[in-house]
């Protein structure tokens, strides 16, 4: 043990000894700036219990009707003005460099908290320290990048284990919020984190575990009488003797106040303090977790409405994030909302997705939107549609998204058995094709059922001519692109790819139409890295050719160079 905790553990005695000795106070509030880290750790243990010794022989407790000029009162109005340095100290240590600094601060401040009502001498030995939490919670999300020890003590030992500080953390950051008037990044993404580690209680039952355990739900205190320390806290925390008076007659007063509504122990209020705060730089987050984490707690999902539809407008992947948390709504909802396939159809003309960090999410959400057996028939024929524009989208992706978009577009055709004619479509029909064509007529028993059939069967006559294509690619409504009246074409195509997995996994169009769908998930996992890993690994029969002819040498006898060097 060094000198200087030698020299602490002294003067801590000391004072205890003999209030008279309080004046050695000072000396030990100037360790916390030591170079030394063990003395000025030491420093904040000793400085913590002192003032709770001194919180518990009431000797921080300042009344407004004691005269300034009494003795006892400078003396409490002096250890209290140390006190709130000390606490702003400590505050500071938060976003302080060293993780043993931030550890150390995070559990005094916790601890004060919890002793609040030691410390500013209150009757209730309930009270949560909501007036330290906020400047607590500020310093934590405005100031620093939550990670580390930090980040595992905030969460583990205090957010994720206590209702009463979920409750009170969902509380501040509200506030926080509200009277911030520009955000930054780090306090969103802070505040997103913290969110995230919140579970809202379902029932009476999880309401058990408190940091302070009200004795009775009577004495918890509202949210006026909560919001007034808040708004003290919130404003220029100067240490000066005016304000230390001034926090602290509020706070006596604050005490004496009814306490009517046992917001701790409803259910609803812990539910209305996850109210969510965001911007455009953080949609991406938000809607990722709206499906799983957000949607299943409220009463009415469809409020989100609005929301999600013009979330859409932003583009790329924040619209298919969108799309999915609506897919949601109209699945277990019953929210109507027939644009939904038109706008993922206009989302697939989107090549970026195809090269995001985002395509795996993108393909099992495609898979999610293109399996549901519950789809009206003008649905059906969006998804014939929206094959045709997956293979228009093969031509120009990477080998990764391709390996996927081959067996997808194999699914649908399989699951729409009208599709079918995309894949074997020729120029012109032959002799046996109309002779088939034909004896299907004349099987017809009546001239209406001939009619309906000739007529659906103009309806997607084949338009391949001199090399036209009569598929639109420029049309987003899926019922007017003429996709039935074209070919898989593009699939076709990717026989002469230059991957080689690719070139083999097409050949399953050449082969007997299946009755069983092939297995995705195994192909959204395909990027550069895995391909170029798996051709690594891959052992070849012969020689790899690298050039039309066998090269002996560098350059070739004619070469300049090669009369210059000697290779």
């Amino acid at each position: 043990m060094s000198s200087e905790c030698v020299d602490i553990k002294q003067l801590e005695a000391k004072i205890k000894e003999d209030a008279k000795n309080a004046n050695e106070l000072p000396k030990i509030i100037e360790f916390l700036t030591s170079s030394d880290k063990t003395t000025a750790l030491a420093a904040v243990q000793t400085l913590r219990r002192l003032f709770l010794y001194f919180a518990e022989n009431g000797d921080l407790k300042v009344t407004e009707q004691t005269a300034d000029s009494d003795p006892l009162s400078k003396y409490h109005k002096w250890l209290w003005g140390h006190y709130v340095a000390f606490l702003a100290t400590i505050i500071d240590w938060l976003a302080n460099n060293e993780e043993s600094y931030q550890v150390a601060a995070m559990r005094t401040l916790m601890e004060i908290v919890s002793r609040q009502s030691t410390l500013k001498g209150l009757q209730q030995s309930d009270t949560f320290g909501n007036e330290t939490y906020i400047r607590v919670v500020r310093q934590l999300l405005s100031k620093i990048e939550l990670k580390g020890e930090l980040l595992s003590v905030f969460k583990g030992e205090y957010v994720a284990a206590y209702v009463d500080v979920q409750y009170y953390t969902m509380k501040n950051i509200t506030q926080i919020l509200d009277s911030t008037p520009a955000p930054t990044s780090v306090l969103l993404k802070n505040c997103l984190l913290v969110m995230d580690w919140v579970m809202i209680p379902q029932s009476q039952s999880d309401l058990t575990t408190f940091l302070v355990k009200p004795s009775d739900s009577k004495n918890v205190s509202t949210d006026d009488d909560e919001y007034e320390i808040e708004s003290e806290c919130s404003e220029d925390e100067e240490s000066t003797t005016e304000n230390n008076k001034r926090k602290m007659d509020h706070a006596q007063k604050s005490s004496k106040k009814s306490r009517k509504d046992p917001t701790i122990f409803d259910i609803r209020e812990h539910e209305r303090r996850h109210a969510p705060y965001f911007t455009h730089d953080v949609y991406k987050t938000i809607l990722a977790k709206l499906p799983n984490s957000v949607m299943p707690h409220l009463t009415d999902p469809l409020l989100l409405a609005d929301f999600l539809t013009d979330s859409y407008n932003i583009g790329g992947i924040t619209s298919l994030l969108a799309l999915n948390s609506l897919f949601v709504l109209i699945q277990e909802y019953n929210f109507d909302y027939p644009d939904f396939f038109s706008k993922l159809y206009a989302l697939l003309s989107d090549e970026s997705l195809m090269r995001s960090k985002f395509r795996k999410r993108f393909f099992k959400l495609l898979t999610l939107f293109l399996s549901s057996t519950y789809l009206p028939a003008y649905v059906i024929a969006a998804f014939t549609k929206r094959s045709y524009q997956l293979s228009r989208l093969s031509l120009t992706a990477e080998p990764g998204a391709i390996l996927f978009i081959i067996p997808c577009v194999y699914n649908l055709v399989l699951r729409h058995k009208e599709c079918i004619q995309l894949i074997h479509r020729s120029t012109a029909m032959s002799v046996a094709d109309k002779a088939a064509e034909k004896r299907e007529l004349l099987t017809m028993k009546n001239k209406i059922d001939v009619a309906a059939a000739r007529i659906l069967k103009s309806s997607t006559h084949i338009e391949l001519k001199e090399g036209a294509d009569p598929f639109d690619n420029a049309e987003n409504d899926p019922s007017k692109c003429n996709a039935l009246k074209s070919s898989l074409w593009e699939i076709y195509t990717l026989k002469h790819h230059y991957h080689a997995g690719v070139a083999t996994r097409v050949k399953i169009f050449e082969e007997k139409i299946r009755s069983q769908m092939l297995d995705l998930s195994p192909d959204m996992e395909h990027n550069y890295a895995d391909l170029i890993d798996q051709s690594m690994k891959r052992r070849e029969k012969q020689l790899v050719p690298l050039a039309f002819e066998l090269c002996s040498s560098v350059f070739d006898s004619d070469d300049t160079v090669s009369h210059i060097f000697d290779f």
